[in-house]
């Protein structure tokens, strides 16, 4: 697992950049108050700021008198005159341009100051480094500040002030440092280039020109783009796991299926620990034209509309997969339906629904063959994944898969059938009759592209294309119930290989999943007689390996925790 599970997420992330990156200093400001409570608030962010020996040296004086404030305004002007003497020519011109104070315009101004005797001599950590104290003040002001700037409230910092002139105006104990005059209000205007550049005073340094390496001036190398993460033989990945396992704080195989699924992640992503950081559901929606023939309780309308429920997050699916973090791709490759300007759904049909697999092929060679590189082409757009799981949509898909299975089985419809969406036994002998009119229009072909295409549907072409793409790029593929594992069979019929990055997320109720993993050489991880399809029990079973993952992360050592190695009784008989 990657220690990047404490990032922001994405919205947060952008703020806080935009809160560091958008800072200047105010000089202008609107006349108006701002709210007290406002202003604590703003007060609260400074006070959390980190403190070596949390010694916490700051205090806040807030300013409104104007006669006060007169006075100091008067002292930073002869300062700023003196100061202007300095510079010649344009230099000076650019000087006497800047508006360097804002004291009269803004509502409040504020002292930080740095109580340099808080908590005596002997603070934690101030014993050697004695300006600490300062530092930790500098960190408040700069919460400060943000958190201002993220409320709307310009920030100036007047700088131009002698430290005995504030010591004394302010009535300040010998051992208490003014640190940073401060004016705070609503601002005219916050710009996007700091003024001293805006003038010409002076520009941002380049930050390769102020980064050393190990000693001052040595340039630090440019910074290289990331190096994909070492990928080992799965048996080398699994071997350095398993002995790093052996010192764990827990009885060998106490934790049973949960260090064998992560053993198995491990040895497919060829890491040395099992990291599930990137993850995502895909889900693959299409249409069937067998429906005609009545094998579901459902009408076909109610692909797209459940379609529109993923994307709009009111599916079981939906809450399933925010409890453990996963983000579902929905995506449109058969559904009868043109869902026009939205937004959340990727749009990729192949055909508009098939074709009634008991009179006539499902998709053509073609469209077949454009499904899976469909599937293939979403997986790859996803960038490097840790994990990604499946899961489909399709009324009619449960009749698909039992007549994919019984073809690549090459076993009787009645053996594998089931009651899919709920049909009572009439309906489910009638569904295996029409599956078997299926499968001897399709005849002796057993090739599992020529079963694919005839028999399946571009939701399950898609999801085989995706499987082949995960094998090829050794991502775990974390299967749903029985249509993604008729999928993943097919996969498997035509590349053995995939079998290796695949994860049974649980067996349905459906008698040919039990035949499917069987194939596949897959034990499930879960097994609650979910019947649900759309990812659901993926989700579930990825909620467990995330935290299968976890355990095996931050589970100490023998060695780390400081107790011994268990015995073996046995040795001592």
């Amino acid at each position: 697992m990657s220690l990047n599970r404490y990032a922001f997420a994405a919205n947060d992330l952008d703020a806080v950049y935009s809160a560091i990156f958008g800072r200047r200093d105010t000089r202008s400001y609107r006349p108006e108050a701002l709210p007290e409570a406002l202003v604590w608030k703003i007060l609260g962010a400074a006070h959390a700021a980190p403190s070596v020996g949390f010694m916490q040296p700051w205090n806040f004086i807030l300013i409104q008198d104007l006669a006060r404030r007169q006075a100091l305004l008067e002292h930073f002007k002869e300062v700023s005159t003196e100061a202007a003497k300095r510079f010649k020519d344009d230099r000076n011109l650019r000087y006497r341009a800047l508006k360097l104070q804002g004291i009269m315009d803004a509502p409040l101004n504020l002292l930080v100051t740095c109580d340099r005797g808080r908590d005596g001599p002997h603070v934690l950590g101030r014993s050697v480094q004695r300006d600490t104290d300062i530092y930790s003040t500098c960190l408040a002001i700069q919460n400060l500040w943000l958190a201002a700037h993220a409320e709307g409230v310009g920030v100036g910092w007047m700088s131009i002030a002698e430290p005995a002139e504030l010591q004394r105006a302010f009535g300040l104990p010998e051992q208490v440092l003014p640190v940073a005059y401060l004016t705070l209000g609503w601002p005219v205007e916050i710009p996007k280039t700091p003024l001293l550049e805006r003038v010409g005073w002076k520009k941002r340094m380049p930050l390769e020109e102020l980064v050393f390496s190990e000693q001052w001036g040595v340039a630090a190398p440019a910074p290289q783009q990331p190096e994909a993460p070492e990928v080992l033989p799965p048996a080398q990945a699994q071997a350095l796991a398993a002995e790093r396992r052996k010192h764990l704080t827990r009885p060998s195989g106490s934790l049973g299926r949960l260090e064998q699924v992560v053993a198995r992640m491990v040895g497919i992503q060829g890491g040395r620990r099992a990291r599930i950081e990137r993850k995502a559901l895909l889900l693959l929606a299409g249409d069937h034209g067998v429906t005609v023939e009545g094998v579901s309780a459902y009408r076909r309308e109610v692909t797209a509309k459940m379609v529109y429920q993923f994307v709009a997050g009111g599916a079981a699916v939906c809450a399933i997969s925010r409890q453990a973090g996963l983000p579902i791709v929905v995506a449109d490759l058969g559904v009868d339906h043109d869902f026009g300007v939205a937004t959340g759904i990727e749009k990729r049909k192949v055909v508009s629904g098939t074709q009634n697999i008991a009179t006539a092929p499902a998709m053509s060679a073609e469209q077949c063959a454009q499904a899976l590189q469909t599937g293939r082409d979403l997986v790859a757009e996803m960038g490097r994944m840790d994990l990604l799981a499946l899961g489909e949509m399709g009324i009619g898909n449960s009749t698909i898969a039992s007549a994919m299975v019984a073809a690549l089985l090459d076993m009787p419809a009645a053996d594998v059938v089931g009651i899919g969406t709920g049909v009572g036994p009439r309906t489910r002998h009638h569904k295996a009759q029409v599956i078997e009119r299926a499968l001897a229009r399709h005849g002796a072909d057993r090739t599992p592209m020529g079963i694919l295409a005839s028999l399946g549907g571009a939701e399950l072409a898609g999801l085989v294309g995706a499987i082949q793409a995960c094998a090829q790029a050794r991502i775990p593929v974390v299967l749903d119930g029985f249509i993604t594992g008729a999928a993943a069979l097919c996969a498997a019929r035509i590349d053995p290989s995939v079998c290796e990055v695949l994860i049974a997320g649980h067996r349905s109720p459906e008698p040919g999943h039990r035949f499917v993993l069987d194939a596949l050489g897959l034990a499930p991880l879960l097994e609650l007689d979910l019947r649900l399809g759309e990812g659901s029990g993926a989700a579930l079973a990825t909620q467990m390996l995330l935290t299968a993952a976890r355990i095996d992360l931050e589970m100490c050592t023998f060695e780390e925790a400081g107790i011994e190695h268990p015995e073996n009784p046995e040795a001592k008989q």
